[in-house]
């Protein structure tokens, strides 16, 4: 159970994010007058393409959202709905409720620990960041989740100019390269944002892949309606597929996590 609740959580706050109100993006509605062209792999080029790239990112303070996903687990099937709330830099809450809004389990991430209430079973467990590297390197970080959560380029990731590696396709830009163990590869639309991400660990067996679908409109920026993801350590391997229905940008948050003093602590 514990595992299924840990895999849970990590799937939930790895996912994006969309709008209530919104306008579906297809086809020619990809297309944009601010379409990026790759020149060439220069260090001048690279550096002015991200630049821009990460001018597409959202800025934002605070984050709600409300989401349906489907989980397979092997030969386990979950559907299950969530509530993700992020204070952005300080705060990543998610609350998982199954049948007939039952809640199962709650999680509170910070740069410094991850907390999880399994509620079915009244047990508690309290972790520090680097509990995290069980899925992934320890160049991963809270920042690297919140860019994840809302399908954001990561800055560290893309740090290192002469490390990255630009390519112009017919309907996309790909970007991919090495940061120290982790491999990267992103793949954007014609507006500039991502459809794949990829981050693997070699080494250890480790995968994250992200397909981001259904981009809509909100606040003048885009967002994925649709996230299909595939999360391996090696060991294990998790499908899911999220669909968001409301979300709220820059609004305030409530994040309540207390532990009842009956509940029993998981080492």
């Amino acid at each position: 159970m514990w595992n299924k609740i840990a895999w849970i959580g990590m799937l939930v706050f790895l996912l994006s994010s969309c709008s209530s109100k919104k306008k579906l993006l297809k086809g020619a509605d990809l297309k944009s007058e601010n379409e990026l062209i790759i020149k060439d792999n220069s260090r001048a080029s690279k550096k002015n393409t991200l630049r821009n790239l990460f001018l597409t990112n959202l800025n934002y303070s605070t984050f709600s959202g409300k989401a349906k996903m489907r989980l397979d687990l092997g030969k386990d099937n979950y559907d299950v709905s969530s509530n993700i709330r992020i204070e952005k830099d300080k705060k990543i809450w998610i609350s998982i409720s199954a049948t007939l809004g039952i809640e199962v389990a709650r999680v509170l991430i910070t740069p410094d620990s991850v907390q999880i209430l399994n509620k079915l079973q009244s047990e508690y467990m309290i972790k520090p960041f680097d509990y995290l590297y069980r899925f992934a390197s320890p160049d991963l970080t809270f920042s690297n989740l919140q860019d994840l959560l809302l399908a954001n380029l990561s800055v560290n990731l893309l740090s290192d100019i002469d490390g990255v590696n630009f390519q112009q396709e017919p309907n996309s830009i790909q970007l991919e390269g090495k940061l120290n163990e982790l491999d990267f590869l992103y793949k954007l639309n014609n507006n500039n944002r991502p459809y794949q991400f990829r981050l693997a660990q070699l080494s250890k067996s480790q995968l994250l892949e992200a397909n981001y679908g259904n981009y809509a409109m909100a606040s003048g920026q885009e967002f994925p309606m649709l996230l299909k993801m595939i999360i391996s350590d090696g060991r294990q391997q998790i499908k899911t597929e999220i669909n968001f229905n409301k979300v709220t940008f820059n609004e305030p948050v409530d994040m309540p996590f207390s532990v009842s003093s009956r509940y029993k602590v998981i080492q």
